[in-house]
Formats: C-alpha cells, sequence, structure tokens
C-alpha cells in the first residue's frame, strides 16, 4: 500500500526554476509559474496563464489568460468520508481515487491569494475568486464571489454585456489578436478602459 502512495505522489512534479534567470518558467509554452508551486501531471493549463508562488493545483483543467495568485490550492485530493476510514492507505487507487471529479477553471479567471478550490468545482469564464475563500461550488461566467464559503458578492456585468463578450471568444485568438478583440469590445462604451484623461 505505502509503495502506491509512493508512486501517486511521484506523479507530482514540482516545477523547479533555480536555471532560470528571471524566476519564471514555461515560457517557451506561453505560460508562466512561478517558484515553488506543485502541479500534477495531468494538469491542463492554458497559454497566457500565470500562476504564482507556492501553488499546488492537482488534475485541473486551466483554461487561458487566467491568473492565479500566490498560495492557491486547486483540485487537491478528497478523502472518501463515507468510509469506513478516511485514510487513503485503504483505498487501491490512492492518487486516482482522491482526485476523481474534474476540477474546471474558465478563460480570463482571476483567482487571489490564499484561495482552495475543491474538486470537482467549475470556474466560469471571467470569473473573479476573492482571496482567502474557500469554493466549494459552480462559479458561473463573470461572477465575483468570496468568503467561506465563497458566496456571490456580484455580477461584472450584465446579462447583455456577458453575452457580447462570451460570443466574443476573445480568449481563443494569441496575445496580440486577443488585444485587438479586446479593443473592440471596449469601442462599445460599455467597458471601463485603461486611457487616462488628462
Amino acid at each position: 500500500m505505502i509503495t502506491r502512495i509512493k508512486k501517486a505522489l511521484k506523479i507530482l512534479i514540482n516545477y523547479d526554476n533555480k536555471k532560470n534567470k528571471n524566476n519564471l518558467i514555461n515560457q517557451k509554452l506561453n505560460y508562466v509559474i512561478m517558484h515553488n508551486s506543485i502541479l500534477s501531471g495531468e494538469n491542463c493549463i492554458g497559454n497566457e496563464t500565470y500562476i504564482g508562488f507556492n501553488c499546488i493545483i492537482t488534475k485541473s483543467t486551466i483554461g487561458r489568460y487566467c491568473s492565479i495568485a500566490n498560495n492557491v490550492s486547486i483540485g487537491i485530493g478528497e478523502h472518501k468520508v463515507k468510509r469506513v476510514s478516511t485514510s487513503s492507505l485503504f483505498y487501491e487507487t490512492p492518487f486516482q481515487t482522491l482526485t476523481e471529479k474534474d476540477c474546471i477553471v474558465g478563460n480570463d479567471v482571476w483567482i487571489g491569494s490564499n484561495v482552495v478550490i475543491r474538486r470537482g468545482v467549475k470556474i466560469g469564464n471571467g470569473a473573479i475568486i476573492g482571496a482567502n475563500s474557500f469554493v466549494n461550488k459552480d462559479v458561473k461566467d463573470f461572477e465575483i464571489v468570496g468568503g467561506i464559503p465563497a458566496k456571490l458578492i456580484k455580477m461584472r456585468f450584465d446579462e447583455k454585456t456577458i453575452q457580447l463578450i462570451n460570443d466574443s471568444k476573445w480568449w481563443l485568438f494569441d496575445l496580440e489578436q486577443a488585444r485587438m478583440k479586446i479593443s473592440e469590445l471596449e469601442k462599445s462604451g460599455l467597458f471601463e478602459t485603461n486611457k487616462i484623461n488628462l
């Protein structure tokens, strides 16, 4: 049994960036993972996503253009509470049993520091998760949630605007094309822009 647990733990990949002078890694793959973050080999991470320091992400799918702050845990293993023992020593395939539900983070999601997202949770496109939150249920597109457990604080936009953004699917494009798509959307006057008024 101990051997199976050791094998499961070996699946985890500790990204080490000591050789990288910029303290960033996987730049060639178009995403950035900072030092001391641990990701299991089964993760799927979209382009232009940033993952901060000391994160743990297990068997999860993360979309494009996401911003994940420091000390975030996504989809870490969950023990079976309806079995005689909660110890994974009694599971035939510990890692698979602990991580059996899908954990999905959409595109352009911002996750604040120290957030925990349970296995089986789906986070919609454009959602924001407030710092120090515990997310134990799905979050819809463009919701802002926070707290323990995380609850709806407000929607980022009204339904019409959300539909406009979702229809554009700007996150499917490379960085330069995405900039152009976002610029076109911002010309509608529905959004704040980064222009400085003097």
